[in-house]
């Protein structure tokens, strides 16, 4: 990887984990999220995992030298953005209502 597509990617991550950390701990979405996200704490941390996973695929192609490791970092990295699109796919569905009693 490119030294400035790394650049990039990291701002990128960083940029997600900002708006995911304000999802988690305020509600707050931008403004074209707000009408299709129900639950904003689970599409904050769907944003967080994606953040996660993106810079790990950073830390992979920039700081590890080895090329078995930088594998294994991207393959993790891959894992934990693929359980992602599931999370927010949740927080676009409504709650589960109580069971009637």
């Amino acid at each position: 990887m490119n030294m400035y597509v790394g650049v990039a990617v990291g701002a990128l991550a960083v940029f997600v984990a900002v708006l995911g950390t304000a999802a988690v701990r305020t509600g707050w979405l931008l403004p074209a999220q707000r009408k299709h996200i129900v639950r904003p704490r689970l599409f904050g941390y769907a944003q967080l995992l994606v953040a996660a996973g993106l810079a790990m695929q950073v830390i992979a192609a920039v700081l590890v030298a080895q090329e078995q490791a930088q594998g294994y970092v991207r393959f993790a990295g891959l894992a934990v953005m693929l359980v992602a699109p599931g999370l927010i796919f949740a927080a676009q569905r409504p709650a589960r209502a109580a069971a009637a009693r």
